[in-house]
C-alpha cells in the first residue's frame, strides 16, 4: 500500500544566488550556500546533495532479495520505494536523456551515442543559470567529457569509457554543455564539459576520486553516478558472474559511504533507478509517458518517509523533482506534463 500524504502547492521561491569554484585538477565544483533554504515546490522540499544512480536493463520483477540483497533487504526498507515506476522507451541512451531533458530522439533510441547531439534544454544548463554546481561520475573512465570511445569491451574486465559511457553519459550530447559557446564539437570540448563530466577515479581504484570528495564533503549539488560497464549490471562479469548482484555490490559499497559525506547532512537525497527494463518479453506494451517498461526506482533521504507508494511516476517525474528540489524553471519536456514524486516526504521537510 502506499504511503499518502496531501500535496500542496507552493509558489515558487527564487533559486539563492550562490558563488560556484570551479574545480582544479579532478575536483569538483561545490555550491557555498546551502540549496534547502529554498521554499517548498510542489510539495517537494529543498534539496541539499543529490546522487542519482542508475542500472542497466532491468526487470522490477526480476530484483530479489537473492540476487540484490543490499538493494531488497538494505535500500527498500529505509527507502521510499516506487512501486509504479516506468522508464520513458527503448534503448539506453534514450533514458538517460530523457531522465535530464524530459524527451529523446529517434537516434538517442538507437543508440547511436555522441552523433545523437541536440541543442536542447536540460537539467545540467538550468544547474549552470542557477549557480549550482553537477557533476557526471564516470567509474573506470579514461578520459574528461569523452565522446569518441569505441564500443569494445570484453565481458570480465571493468569497461573504461566505451560502449554504454558514450551512450549512457547525457551531459556530452548537449550544445550548451560540451561545446565552447554552445557548438558541439567532437574534438574541442568545453571547459566546462571537461571539469564537470569526469572519471570517478583510476585503474587502482574506479571510484577513489568519488569517495575522496565525498569524504571531504566537496561535492556538487547534483551528482550522476555512471557505474562501469560491470557494475552497472549489463552484462555478467568475474568474478560475481551475475549483473544483478553486480549492480546491488555497487550500491553496497557507495551507498554507505555518501550517506556518511558531511556533504549528505539532513537534505541528501540518492535516487536509485534502471534506465529501462531487460525487454524480455519484447518491447515493452505501449504505457504513454513510461514505454521503457517497469523498474525498480527508490528514494532514499532524511526528508524522506520510507514505505511503499503505489502512485505511477515516470522519468519524467525524477526530473520534475529535482527541478523542484533545486527550484529550477521551466520545466523540460515532458516533465511538464507529470507530476513530481510529492508524496514521499516528511511534512516537517516542507
Amino acid at each position: 500500500m502506499s504511503t499518502v500524504r496531501s500535496r500542496h502547492l507552493h509558489s515558487f521561491a527564487l533559486v539563492t544566488s550562490v558563488t560556484c569554484l570551479l574545480c582544479t585538477g579532478y575536483g569538483t565544483a561545490n555550491a557555498l550556500a546551502p540549496v534547502s533554504a529554498l521554499k517548498t515546490i510542489e510539495g517537494v522540499p529543498g534539496f541539499g546533495h543529490v546522487f542519482l544512480i542508475i542500472g542497466e536493463n532491468t526487470t522490477y520483477d526480476h530484483v530479489t532479495q537473492i540476487n540484490a540483497p543490499y538493494l531488497m533487504g538494505t535500500i527498500q526498507p529505509r527507502s521510499a520505494w516506487l512501486t509504479e515506476y516506468y522508464a520513458a522507451t527503448h534503448w539506453s541512451q534514450a533514458n538517460y536523456v530523457a531522465l535530464v531533458s524530459g524527451q529523446f530522439t529517434r537516434c538517442e533510441q538507437q543508440d547511436y551515442g555522441a552523433a545523437c547531439h541536440q541543442d536542447v534544454d536540460n537539467l545540467f544548463h538550468q544547474m549552470d543559470v542557477a549557480r549550482l554546481s553537477w557533476t557526471t561520475w564516470l567509474e573506470s573512465g579514461s578520459f574528461r567529457c569523452d565522446t569518441g570511445s569505441g564500443g569494445t569491451c570484453t565481458s570480465d574486465t571493468a569497461c573504461p569509457l566505451t560502449g554504454f559511457y558514450t551512450t549512457g553519459n547525457p551531459a556530452i550530447l548537449f550544445d550548451n554543455i560540451e561545446g565552447p559557446d554552445g557548438v558541439w564539437s567532437a574534438t574541442n570540448p568545453s571547459q566546462e564539459c571537461l571539469q564537470n563530466d569526469i572519471p570517478a577515479g583510476d585503474s587502482s581504484d574506479p571510484m577513489r576520486l568519488f569517495n575522496e570528495a565525498l569524504a571531504s564533503g566537496n561535492i556538487a549539488n547534483f551528482n550522476l553516478i555512471l557505474p562501469n560497464g560491470c557494475e552497472d549490471g549489463e552484462g555478467n562479469c568475474a568474478p560475481i558472474n551475475n549483473r544483478y548482484t553486480q549492480f546491488d555490490a555497487f550500491l553496497a559499497r557507495e551507498v554507505p559511504l555518501i550517506e556518511a559525506s558531511p556533504a549528505f547532512g539532513s537534505d541528501g537525497v540518492i535516487i536509485v533507478v534502471y534506465d529501462e527494463d531487460e525487454r524480455a518479453g519484447g518491447m515493452a506494451k505501449k504505457n504513454g509517458l513510461g514505454q521503457g517498461g517497469h523498474v525498480v526506482c527508490a528514494v532514499l533521504s532524511p526528508l524522506a518517509v520510507p514505505g511503499f507508494y503505489d502512485d505511477t511516476f515516470y522519468h519524467y517525474s525524477v526530473l520534475r523533482t529535482l527541478e523542484d528540489g533545486f527550484g529550477l524553471t521551466p520545466y523540460l519536456g515532458h516533465a511538464n506534463v507529470v507530476t513530481p514524486i510529492n508524496t514521499i516526504w516528511r511534512t516537517d521537510a516542507h
